[in-house]
């Protein structure tokens, strides 16, 4: 269903469902970077490329339905006073997937033996969740705020 056919209570769904999408993916990812092994780093690094790809490719997606479903053209059409937020949240989301293609382009050129890069690579991709965490967050508080005034609930 395209989110743009959706009453505010499934929207609030399906944002739950992509939520809680992306704190899985980011768990796996954690606890992946968590047991990284001392010695035969080879599969695990495979293993973090592969994770950290799925969940840059499910941002993509996700990013893509909020964009062209119109998803975030209503929260523009509820609130015309919150477009200038709106667009910075579109902007946003152009930053974060070249911050995303930029790790897995130097992740690409890493070899097990690259302790030191494995680690930078962590602390990136550790950074780049907190940062996909922040975006988000205000992305659905910016949603919840139209999707309650359009439902009739105040705070």
């Amino acid at each position: 269903m395209s989110t743009e056919k959706m009453s505010p209570q499934e929207l609030a769904q399906w944002m739950r469902s992509e939520q809680e999408a992306l704190v899985e993916l980011n768990k796996i990812l954690r606890q992946h970077i968590a047991a990284r092994p001392d010695i035969n780093l080879d599969d695990w690094l495979r293993g973090l490329r592969v994770g950290f790809e799925r969940l840059q490719k499910h941002l993509k997606r996700h990013f893509a339905a909020k964009e062209e479903d119109g998803y975030l053209s209503l929260v523009i059409e509820k609130r015309p006073t919150l477009s200038k937020q709106v667009e910075q949240m579109r902007n946003e989301h152009d930053e974060i997937i070249m911050m995303a293609e930029r790790i897995l382009r130097d992740m690409s050129d890493m070899q097990p033996e690259n302790r030191l890069l494995l680690g930078d690579a962590c602390a990136r991709i550790q950074r780049f969740m907190a940062v996909v965490a922040d975006h988000d967050q205000r992305e659905v508080m910016i949603t919840m705020a139209v999707c309650s005034q359009d439902m009739g609930i105040t705070g």
